[in-house]
């Protein structure tokens, strides 16, 4: 075999990303399976499921408290602006580094759910409380309703420009005021 049919014939484990060649049905390295329906893994690796999408059940307690837990830290800053000068510095700056979080929970840990090599905590209570925590009642509702779907969809990028937007806007609101 020459090193193009080789190079062509190599599959990627979808647990370890370990390459291996041939045709093998299991990866040597950790013992996944590389066949999803009768499909060589590097060209079903979408097929693969996540571990949480493996296990997703929506975790309604969690995500009341998510979204009772938002609201508290909202009032707190809220609370906070409506002080004295420093206190309202502080909360100003409290709410950058939510809204910063926040975008970061949008733009890169919701996405990676759906990966199959996906690491993060398979936890539905902890994901569906951080879904309303940072996504509020819209987003966080469609974020664990997309992970009962399995079907990410786009709306944690409509949430990454609105949050943007909003953000700077309101930055610039302040700063000339």
């Amino acid at each position: 075999m020459s090193v193009k049919e080789e190079d062509m014939s190599a599959k990627t484990c979808p647990a370890c990303e370990f390459v291996v060649y041939g045709d093998v049905e299991k990866c040597p390295h950790c013992g996944t399976a590389l066949v999803v329906a009768g499909m060589p893994a590097g060209g079903a690796s979408a097929l693969n499921t996540s571990r949480v999408l493996a296990n997703w059940k929506t975790s309604v307690a969690a995500s009341i408290f998510g979204l009772l837990a938002g609201g508290v830290c909202d009032g707190l800053i809220e609370l906070g602006s409506s002080l004295s000068y420093d206190v309202a510095v502080l909360a100003f700056v409290a709410s950058l580094i939510w809204a910063a979080i926040s975008i970061w929970y949008a733009a890169s840990f919701y996405p990676s759910l759906f990966r199959a090599d996906c690491q993060r905590s398979s936890s539905s209570a902890a994901i569906s409380f951080m879904n309303l925590f940072f996504g509020g009642i819209l987003f966080g509702c469609l974020w664990n309703s997309n992970l009962t779907k399995r079907n990410k969809g786009i709306s944690n990028v409509v949430y990454v420009v609105w949050a943007v937007l909003l953000y700077g806007i309101l930055t610039m609101m302040l700063a000339f005021s």
